[in-house]
């Protein structure tokens, strides 16, 4: 135990002579609160943002709400309760809000968040139009780095470690000391040993402070999401304190350990996610050619033939056995049934394409998902998106739940404008309700199996290391 604190103290001795890395240290220190800060400011413009839009829509429902109460006499109060009971208007005109709320912790990785809408605006027209016409391309865009605490973490502190530790053999050999630590009782391995315990313990201690300050201005506390956190951050730095000690173990000059440490750095962060998209562009590619006709507006060949008008609207009751009465009240409100049965169809349509479409995405994130575990960065970016659910599988788990919530819509208005049935004032308490549905035990599993992956190479790795520290030579 003395010689412990007499390494560590001649350790922390020697960085605090070191102004280089005592510069290091602080650097990253103030890096990391600056992207505290810039993923807690990007969350709180999201939650500003969503603040705003319910409270839009809760003022809209309450104006309609009250409208049954009002004695209608000025032509805008007669034209809100159109909106208000007639479904011939209501089914276009109520807009509801389909939002994804950031998770607590979110602002420690932002994914997807910064580049995916986390909102919907919907009424009962054409489903697809308005989840497309914003930016077809959304759904493509890949993860390419924000600013954030996890990225400090994954990016920056591996140069940390190897600053710190690169030269913890080669450098006693190089300055003659090592014959002196030869001399001591415990062995070599396990001085050098201790002196790496010293730097994992600032090192991640220095995260795990970063990490707490982080959890500190978060919105709202996840006890799970935390520990996970905090384990997937000791899992991704012991891999490379693994790796340091491997290169290590092979006792070579410090200036080759360094470029060496340097070289597998930019292979794992720069060079294996360049190459892994470039192979998903090649084998896995996403056509959504087919989709720039789902954003186009249709409407009726001509808007002012009645029997067109039917024509349509009986095609679509073909589809609904549950408004068989309705063939009969086809002269009632007959052109906003039409348009109402128009993009039904439209979308009934499209459902194939855009069905493709997302089935190619995740068929080709499941596929690059397999090549997770051969590099532990990305595997470790990938479960912190996870954690604090900003990955893009909760996208399409929001995209999927925004289908059935549009479905809910279009049953609420069209049934009643299709049945002839005005909208009460006691139907505003059975509004269509968002509902996201996440698989929770899928997502739990995919955290656990990426901190497995790097737990089980960063043992191996040190496993190796171990057997060959002693049997290469200077």
């Amino acid at each position: 135990m003395k010689l412990i604190l007499l390494l560590w103290q001649r350790e922390g001795i020697s960085i605090i002579r070191n102004t280089f890395q005592m510069v290091m240290l602080a650097t990253i220190f103030l890096l990391g609160m600056y992207a505290i800060y810039y993923g807690h400011s990007k969350i709180m413009e999201q939650h500003k943002t969503i603040k705003n839009v319910e409270h839009i829509e809760k003022n809209k429902f309450e104006h309609y709400k009250n409208s049954f109460n009002s004695d209608h006499t000025s032509v805008k109060e007669k034209q809100l309760f159109d909106i208000a009971s007639n479904p011939a208007y209501a089914w276009y005109r109520h807009e509801y809000h389909a939002i994804l709320p950031p998770h607590g912790l979110s602002h420690m990785s932002l994914g997807q968040r910064d580049i995916e809408p986390y909102y919907y605006k919907l009424t009962g027209t054409s489903l697809y139009y308005q989840l497309f016409q914003s930016e077809l391309a959304n759904p493509l865009k890949l993860y390419v780095g924000n600013f954030d605490i996890s990225f400090v973490l994954i990016y920056l502190f591996p140069l940390l470690i190897i600053a710190f530790t690169y030269g913890l053999y080669a450098e006693e050999k190089e300055n003659g000391m090592l014959p002196l630590l030869r001399l001591q009782t415990i062995g070599l391995r396990k001085i050098l040993l201790i002196r790496i315990a010293f730097y994992y313990a600032l090192i991640v201690g220095l995260g795990i402070l970063l990490s707490s300050i982080g959890f500190f201005v978060s919105s709202e506390g996840d006890i799970l999401a935390v520990s996970l956190w905090i384990l997937a951050v000791l899992c991704y730095l012991s891999f490379w304190f693994a790796l340091m000690f491997f290169l290590i173990s092979l006792k070579k000059n410090s200036s080759l350990t360094a470029i060496s440490a340097a070289s597998l750095w930019l292979l794992f962060l720069i060079v294996l996610p360049a190459v892994l998209n470039v192979y998903a562009n090649i084998v896995y590619p996403i056509d959504n050619t087919s989709l720039a006709d789902v954003t186009r507006r249709r409407s009726l060949e001509n808007e002012e033939d009645l029997e067109e008008a039917k024509a349509v609207i009986l095609e679509y009751l073909q589809s609904r056995n549950d408004l068989k009465e309705a063939d009969s009240l086809l002269h009632i409100n007959t052109m906003a049934k039409a348009y109402a049965a128009f993009t039904a169809l439209n979308d009934d349509h499209h459902r194939k394409e855009v069905s493709d479409y997302f089935t190619q995405i995740r068929l080709r994130q499941k596929k690059i998902s397999l090549f997770r575990w051969a590099n532990p960065a990305v595997n470790t970016q990938g479960v912190l998106n996870e954690i604090v659910e900003s990955d893009s599988e909760i996208f399409q788990s929001f995209y999927q739940s925004i289908e059935s919530f549009h479905k809910d819509i279009t049953h609420f208005y069209v049934d009643k404008l299709f049945l002839n049935k005005e909208i009460t004032s006691k139907d505003y308490e059975t509004l269509p309700k968002f509902n996201l549905k996440i698989d929770s035990q899928d997502r739990h599993r995919k955290i656990k199996n990426g901190l497995i992956e790097v737990i089980v190479t960063t043992f191996l790795l040190f496993g190796l290391s171990w057997l060959l520290f002693n049997k290469t030579t200077f």
